[in-house]
C-alpha cells in the first residue's frame, strides 16, 4: 500500500491524572502541557512541568507523567521513518540519538518566551488541524506541524556538541559509542572493550568521552541499564529476574541496591506506581473539548511579542544572500532597544525572540557582531538575571568558538553606572574568553 504524507502525523489532547506514555521506537512526540502542573519522568528523573511548558518524547523512551489535581496536554506524534518522504528542511538531518540534554540544564538555557513562541506556533497548527471547513488544506497543516517539531526537536538535539564545541566526527563516534553501548547492555561492557569496538586507543576514547559526557564511562553503563528496566517494566511482562539479566547486572541483588538508589523504590514498587489503573486516569478529550483547551492557552500567551527588532534584523539579514564571511559588515545589535520591550501595566518586560535565529545566521556567515548593553536597563536584579540567562543561552547554543567574533559594548551615562559596567565586563570575559568587552561612557 502506498504511504501518504497524512498518515505520518497525529494530534491529540490528552487529560490524565497518572499515566505512562505510549513506547515507540518510531515516533517522535511533542507535548504541551496546557492546563496544570506535572511530573514528567524524563532520563529517569522526574521534572517539574508547568502550563505553557513542551517537552519532546525521544524515538524509543520510557515517559511517564503525573498530577495531583489533573493536567491537560497537547501530544503530536510524527513517525519517523516516513520523515524523508516530506520536503522539510532539515528533515534529512534529523538524529534518533537516545538522549537529549537534562531537563534542568535545558531549563537554565532557553529562554521562557522562545518557549512560548514555539508553543504558540504548535497551539496554531492544532486548531486549523481540526477545523473540518479547512480539510481541503490538511496536507499544508500537517507540513506546518511536523516543520516546527522537526526543527525544534534537531535544535534541541544539537545543544550538547554545542555546548562543548566538539568536532563534527568526535560527535559521531561518541554517539556510536553510546549506540554500541545500548545494544549490548546484557554482556560485561568494560571502556577497553568499547574502545576497541570503535577502534579507537583506550587513551584516546577516554579524552573523546570526556569532551562528550560529564559522567564517567561506567556511570553512564549503569545509567542505560537503569533506563532499559524502566522500559522493559513499563513495557513488558518479564519478571524481574529476567529484566535483572537482560539489563547486564551481575546479580539480582546489584539491580535492585542500584534501582532503589536511582528511584527510591524497588522494581516491583515502581512498576506497580507506573502500571496499577493508569488506563482509566488517561483519557482523550473529544476535538471540541481539546480545542477549547487550545484556545484558553492561546489567549494566555497573545502578549509574546513576535516583532522584535532582533528578529526584524534577523529577517533583513537572511534576505541579503551576498554578505558572506568576506564581507566588511560589522552586525551592531542593541539588546534594549525598545522594540525588544513589552511593556505588561507598568512591568517592562524584555522579549529577546528571534535573538537565537539571528545568531545562528551570524555564526553561518562567520559576521562579526557587536553587542550593545545600555547599564541604565541593568540597575535591577531582575534585569541582571535576564542577562546572565541569555548569555547563558549563547553558551549552551554556540559554543565559545562563535564567540571570538563578538565585541560587547557597556553604554554608562554616569560614574556609578561605569562602575557597575566595569564589573559586568570583568564577568564577561570570564564567562566568555573568546570575546571582547570594552566600557564606553555615553
Amino acid at each position: 500500500m502506498n504511504t501518504t504524507r497524512h498518515d505520518y502525523i497525529s494530534s491529540y489532547v490528552l487529560q490524565f491524572h497518572q499515566t505512562a506514555l505510549r513506547h515507540s521506537g518510531t515516533a517522535l512526540t511533542l507535548v504541551a502541557i496546557l492546563q496544570g502542573q506535572a511530573q514528567v519522568k524524563r532520563f529517569s528523573r522526574l521534572a517539574e512541568m508547568n502550563a505553557g511548558d513542551v517537552f519532546f518524547v525521544n524515538a524509543g523512551e520510557v515517559w511517564a507523567m503525573t498530577s495531583r489535581e489533573g493536567c491537560v496536554a497537547l501530544c503530536v506524534d510524527v513517525e519517523t521513518a516516513l520523515l524523508p518522504l516530506v520536503s522539510y528542511p532539515y528533515a534529512d538531518r534529523i538524529q534518533l540519538v537516545d538522549s537529549l540534554v537534562d531537563p534542568e540544564e535545558t531549563r537554565e538555557v532557553s529562554l521562557v518566551y522562545r518557549d512560548c513562541i514555539f508553543l504558540k506556533d504548535v497551539l496554531e497548527s492544532y486548531r486549523l488541524f481540526n477545523q473540518e471547513e479547512l480539510a481541503g488544506q490538511r496536507q499544508l497543516m500537517e507540513e506546518k506541524l511536523g516543520l516546527t517539531l522537526v526543527m525544534e526537536y534537531n535544535v534541541q538535539n544539537e545543544i550538547n556538541r554545542q555546548f562543548r564545541s566538539v568536532s563534527e566526527d568526535k560527535f559521531v563516534r561518541y554517539y556510536r559509542i553510546i549506540d554500541y553501548i545500548q545494544t549490548h547492555l546484557d554482556a560485561k561492557l568494560t571502556l577497553q572493550q568499547v574502545a576497541e569496538a570503535e577502534k579507537m586507543q583506550k587513551s584516546y576514547f577516554a579524552q573523546l568521552w570526556k569532551q562528550n559526557d560529564n559522567m564517567t564511562f561506567l556511570e553512564c553503563v549503569s545509567r542505560y541499564r537503569l533506563r532499559e528496566a524502566e522500559r522493559r517494566l513499563l513495557f513488558t511482562a518479564a519478571s524481574n529476574g529476567e529484566i535483572c539479566k537482560a539489563c547486564g547486572f551481575s546479580d539480582s541483588k546489584y539491580f535492585y541496591r542500584n534501582f532503589q538508589q536511582e528511584f527510591g523504590m524497588t522494581p516491583s514498587q515502581w512498576k506497580s506506581l507506573w502500571t496499577k489503573s493508569r488506563i482509566p486516569d488517561e483519557r482523550i478529550l473529544p476535538p471540541a473539548e481539546g480545542q477549547r483547551y487550545v484556545a484558553a492557552q492561546q489567549c494566555q500567551l497573545d502578549y509574546v511579542k513576535t516583532d522584535t527588532r532582533l528578529y526584524q534584523q534577523y529577517l533583513w539579514l537572511r534576505d541579503q544572500p551576498a554578505l558572506k564571511a568576506s564581507s566588511s559588515l560589522e552586525l551592531k545589535l542593541d539588546l534594549y532597544h525598545p522594540d525588544n520591550v513589552l511593556m505588561l501595566g507598568q512591568q517592562r518586560v524584555l522579549t529577546w525572540y528571534g535573538f537565537d535565529l539571528l545568531m545562528n545566521l551570524v555564526r553561518q556567515r562567520q559576521l562579526s557582531v557587536t553587542l550593545q548593553i545600555r547599564m541604565d536597563c541593568l540597575q535591577e536584579e531582575q534585569d541582571q538575571q535576564e542577562f546572565e540567562e541569555l548569555i547563558a543561552q549563547v553558551y549552551a547554543r554556540l559554543g565559545t568558538r562563535v564567540t571570538k567574533n563578538w565585541k560587547f559594548e557597556l553604554h554608562s551615562r554616569q560614574p556609578q553606572e561605569l562602575r557597575e559596567a566595569e564589573k559586568l565586563c570583568g564577568w564577561l570575559r570570564k564567562k566568555l574568553p573568546a570575546c571582547k568587552v570594552i566600557c564606553v561612557l555615553a
